[in-house]
């Protein structure tokens, strides 16, 4: 099935139940950047509804002008969205870096959308409009994903959004959503596809496989025949790791201690700082190619296996500046 697929019609009536919800769902784990729940932005369109109340006769003029800036409730279209899934996901903005700029010195897409990222409100337009949006990746049943998309404001590496680049579950910025809304009708979400993030070894932006330009990824399956031996001492880290290499159809296998490294293992060993010393310098000497998250980061967005060498990040610990 092309990734570009929009999946066709679709009911709930024999949506598989997916795994039980935690808690909290893994998206605080080593080599992420955080999920921001609230933004900045949702307070201060709780400050600009107060103002319009406060000035009362304007206060149907302050409710156009948002919704021409984020869009309505679509209360007069409850199936816009009918038999759509959806994940919603935003993060903290970007350090102006090398993102910002490419190796002549030339403006990239750092700054994707200036339409405020409202989950709450963006959620409701959804769900008013028939759609399903699920809280984490983890409830996404398997057999949704050519169904589903992912809203966010920009590129990142966010738990969602990485296990999304695994999954092939393409990523649509928000005015997507408010676009629908505004017109009531189903738009073409293309123009509307975010690029699967940042290439270290590129220096761009990629795209999805399925876009018409060339600074696309090669496939959304990089790790197929690939082995990844998951070394940590972090439950949360192996469970989490192991899902989006295996989604990118990796060959996982855990290892707990040094009696593990047998000569027999072939591929890479994916490992974070606190996992002892000595066991990745025996991996290394039994040949296995020793790499950090970013490594598997930049397979997903290049859609390649990149050699460890390749770039000096893709053996080091992730950092908050690194995206």
């Amino acid at each position: 099935v092309s990734e570009c697929s929009d999946g066709g019609s679709d009911g709930y009536d024999d949506e598989e139940p997916a795994a039980p919800t935690p808690e909290a769902g893994l998206e605080a784990v080593d080599g992420v950047q955080p999920e921001l729940q609230r933004t900045e932005q949702e307070s201060e369109l709780a400050m600009m509804k107060a103002f319009a109340e406060y000035f009362g006769e304007h206060c149907n003029d302050a409710e156009e002008i948002l919704h021409e800036i984020i869009g309505p409730i679509p209360s007069k279209s409850k199936t816009l969205f009918r038999n759509k899934h959806f994940l919603l996901s935003c993060t903290i903005p970007p350090k102006c870096k090398d993102i910002c700029k490419g190796a002549n010195g030339q403006l990239n897409r750092s700054s994707f959308s200036t339409v405020p990222f409202l989950k709450q409100h963006l959620r409701k337009q959804i769900e008013t409009g028939g759609g399903k949006v699920y809280q984490f990746f983890e409830d996404v049943p398997k057999s949704k994903y050519k169904l589903c998309k992912l809203i966010a404001p920009r590129p990142s590496t966010t738990a969602k959004y990485v296990q999304c680049l695994a999954s092939g579950i393409m990523a649509i910025s928000h005015e997507w959503i408010i676009e629908c809304c505004q017109s009531l009708v189903l738009v073409d979400p293309k123009p509307y596809t975010l690029p699967c993030g940042w290439s270290f070894l590129e220096q761009r932006y990629m795209d999805w496989r399925c876009s018409s330009v060339k600074n696309k990824r090669s496939t959304v399956s990089p790790f197929a025949s690939v082995a990844i031996n998951l070394a940590s001492l972090s439950k949360d880290f192996n469970d989490f790791w192991s899902r989006v290499c295996k989604l990118a159809g990796a060959t996982v296998r855990l290892i707990k201690t040094e009696a593990d490294i047998t000569e027999n293992l072939t591929g890479y060993l994916l490992t974070d700082q606190e996992f002892p010393e000595i066991v990745k310098i025996k991996a290394s000497r039994n040949g296995l190619l020793v790499v950090s998250t970013v490594w598997v980061v930049q397979c997903l967005i290049n859609g390649a296996v990149c050699h460890p060498d390749s770039h000096e990040k893709l053996t080091q610990i992730y950092q908050e500046d690194d995206y």
